[in-house]
């Protein structure tokens, strides 16, 4: 499914990465916690398939849902249209639905500049929902959401990927987040290694 053998990744000459290793099977789920600015958005990019500037090798299935802490979406696209130009074989009752899903169905002619933050996170959350993928990375997708929606979400993604068996890596600061996803946590220091003592709490 996953396979990363991340020997080292640098930045003007600076390693940010090293000596990270993955090897996930289909329906495993990890989060990596660490603090601001250890590399794991570059993490994620990497693993993407995004960023081909390390030394090591990546084996990932070309079908990946991603959602970063930006949601990315085209600002001079509905959400209707957000969600069709990266799904064009969806039918538009299936866009709809997603939309639903994620409490945005009266928003759907609306542009991301007429969203809060909160509904442009969950308009991004449905672009990951909308078609099934082997591999779901996700970047601190509930931050921005108050208590009651971000719980909704994260129901709402569990039960996603019950229903897909998606391998799921999701970045979060929020250990109840990895605990919501049945997700195993890791911690992102120079290694990635299991963090016991995140698990505990």
């Amino acid at each position: 499914m996953l396979k990363l053998d991340l020997h080292r990744k640098s930045f003007a000459g600076h390693t940010v990465l090293e000596d990270i290793h993955l090897d996930l099977r289909h329906g495993d789920r990890i989060a990596v916690f660490g603090p601001s600015g250890v590399g794991k958005t570059t993490l994620l990019r990497i693993i993407a398939g995004l960023d081909k500037r390390f030394v090591g090798t990546r084996e990932a299935p070309d079908e990946i849902a991603l959602m970063f802490q930006n949601p990315t979406l085209l600002d001079w696209r509905t959400a209707f249209e957000n969600l069709r130009i990266f799904h064009p074989n969806a039918e538009g009752r299936a866009i709809q639905e997603a939309l639903a899903q994620v409490g945005l169905h009266d928003k759907a002619d609306h542009f991301p500049r007429q969203l809060s933050v909160g509904q442009q996170r969950r308009l991004a959350l449905a672009r990951c929902f909308l078609t099934p993928t082997p591999l779901v990375l996700l970047d601190e997708p509930f931050a921005s959401l108050d208590q009651s929606l971000r719980q909704e979400m994260l129901a709402l993604t569990r039960a996603f990927l019950d229903k897909t068996g998606s391998t799921l890596v999701l970045v979060t600061h929020a250990q109840d987040e990895a605990e919501a996803l049945a997700a195993e946590s890791y911690e992102l220091r120079d290694v990635l290694q299991p963090d016991t003592e995140l698990a505990a709490l």
